[in-house]
């Protein structure tokens, strides 16, 4: 029933299932150039000794995803000026955490510029030689002293921005929820059925093999091994900067603003039916990206590891396809291409439209845009997105040879600096939620004990490292 802005939850198994989605469109841009780039690039190094880091990785952050959204929820507020909340100094009305955040924020967006360029490099491989060969001419006029294949991929990434462009030049929720969803789990899917296909081949995984990775050690190379560990936390599962995106899409979708006043009848029966769909959402994403991140590493262990090979280049993504190779056969090849594009399509443009709400709230809270302007904040979106492609493929340009060192820098960096921010203010704020729809002592428990956990991860890495 809905009276003005007042909806009651759904109830019944496909009621929530068609009102889930925000947790998805943040699984479409987490399951892409952490698991498709970086997870099987540190397989290929380690084998199976880091599974541990990449299964926490996935499942732990749970929690922090759970409060951070039931805050935004109740109180209806966007991400900064729930943030803005957060007791300390603030300059032009921005809390302190909020511009170090942002310092982090973007300095990690250097890892878009290398899914550009992986995305472009995927699409020299998959194009037919008869359209290939007048793009390398173009190449070859506009970057005379560049290697051929660098040159080529240079341009096609102006065509992987452009499309991108495209796609999210109306911003509308659904369209963007619809387009990731759907690119992200035809993929997925396909990484599942290669793993248990697998088993029928040379490479076979064992009980032993598992269990090797369940050994919480850095083995013969720990400094190595901790940087690695640095990286995946800081980019598989809910990484720091998606646990921030979430609240995002749970507002878009329309979460928080069916509870209605908080002092009207039956608020907080409605607040509570809405923060249950939230934590099944939620449960469903950390479900998606642990199996199929757990999928790629896996594979990666199994087939890159053994066959001593490590991906690098602007062909990175090309040379992880043995994963597809080693289980289905060579025809396959084709096969994991295109599904690898699809997923790192869908990151690029989860990335893009994230950094569109990201920076018009900062801008917004810092009293460059009327919040309360719709006309505005759209258009900032626009802007945005635009600025952000364009300089992520500036910044390909300049550096286009090595784009898997890009995506794991920026996960470096997304461990070291948003992932612990993160986790101060998600802890704080959860707190500060109202009495009557805040966690219970078990929920309070599992969130510090969660938040605990992560700390000691990346210390621990840190130190080695």
């Amino acid at each position: 029933m809905v009276t003005h802005n007042v909806k009651s939850p759904p109830r019944g198994f496909f009621p929530v299932l068609l009102s889930l989605g925000p947790g998805l469109v943040l699984a479409g841009g987490v399951v892409g150039s952490g698991e498709l780039i970086n997870t099987p690039i540190q397989a290929a190094k380690f084998g199976f000794l880091l599974l541990w880091a990449v299964v926490v990785s996935c499942l732990i952050k749970y929690f922090l995803q759970i409060e951070f959204g039931r805050y935004c929820v109740v109180h209806d507020r966007s991400v900064f000026e729930s943030l803005n909340q957060i007791p300390g100094p603030k300059l032009r009305r921005a809390s302190w955490l909020i511009w170090i955040f942002m310092l982090a924020w973007t300095l990690a967006q250097i890892g878009s510029a290398g899914l550009v360029g992986a995305i472009a490099g995927l699409v020299q491989r998959m194009m037919p030689a008869g359209i290939i060969a007048p793009i390398e001419g173009l190449a070859e006029s506009l970057s005379p002293s560049s290697a051929p294949d660098v040159a080529v991929v240079r341009v096609l990434a102006f065509l992987v921005v452009g499309i991108a462009m495209l796609v999210l030049w109306k911003g509308a929720y659904q369209r963007i929820e619809k387009v990731i969803v759907t690119l992200m789990v035809a993929f997925s899917v396909c990484v599942v059925i290669a793993l248990f296909l697998l088993q029928s081949t040379e490479f076979r995984i064992t009980g032993a093999d598992i269990a090797s990775g369940f050994t919480f050690s850095l083995g013969s190379m720990p400094r190595e091994a901790a940087f690695a560990v640095i990286a995946l936390l800081g980019g598989l599962g809910v990484s720091g900067v998606e646990l921030v995106v979430y609240p995002y899409w749970i507002r878009e979708k329309g979460y928080a603003r069916f509870l209605g006043a908080s002092d009207s009848e039956g608020w907080k029966e409605r607040a509570l039916g809405w923060v249950r769909l939230l934590k099944i959402d939620a449960a469903v994403a950390t479900i998606i990206a642990t199996v199929v991140t757990s999928s790629f590493f896996l594979l990666g262990a199994a087939v890159l590891f053994r066959q001593g090979t490590t991906p690098e280049g602007i062909g990175v993504v090309d040379q992880i396809s043995a994963i597809f190779t080693g289980t289905y056969g060579e025809w396959s090849h084709t096969l994991f291409l295109i599904g690898a594009f699809c997923t790192l399509f869908s990151t690029l443009l989860a990335a893009t439209a994230a950094n569109s709400r990201i920076y018009t709230d900062f801008l917004c809270t810092l009293g460059v845009i009327d919040r309360g302007n719709s006309a505005a904040v759209e258009r900032s979106h626009l802007i945005v997105q635009t600025v952000f492609l364009l300089s992520v493929l500036s910044l390909f340009l300049l550096l286009p040879t090595r784009p898997e060192n890009l995506v794991i820098l920026s996960h470096v960096i997304i461990g070291l600096f948003g992932t612990p921010l993160a986790i101060i203010a998600i802890c704080w704020l959860a707190f500060q939620t109202d009495r009557r729809v805040r966690m219970g002592r078990l929920g309070a428990t599992l969130l510090l004990v969660t938040a605990g956990a992560l700390l000691l991860c990346l210390a621990v890495g840190f130190i080695f490292s």
